[in-house]
């Protein structure tokens, strides 16, 4: 059950790193890149940035999903023994 765990919040952290990359990507799109002009819109993928902040919500909430069961089963493992 440990091993579910480690697994669920290191896949936690990786889809978070993946969101806050995302994020990053979607505000970059407005900001100035040298004085007052706006960063073409060619260069920035929006569509992408935003497919990719819905897989990182998805795998998250999976990988947490993971964790609660593996919580459950360790708690009825521990309550069957005792």
């Amino acid at each position: 059950m440990i091993d579910a765990l480690q697994t669920a919040t290191v896949g936690m952290a990786r889809a978070t790193d993946r969101l806050d990359t995302a994020a990053q990507t979607i505000a970059s799109a407005g900001a100035p890149v040298s004085g007052t002009a706006l960063q073409p819109a060619a260069q920035v993928d929006l569509s992408s940035a935003a497919v990719e902040l819905l897989g990182s919500k998805s795998a998250f909430a999976l990988n947490a999903a993971v964790a609660r069961t593996a919580d459950r089963m360790t708690g009825q493992l521990l309550d069957i023994n005792a």
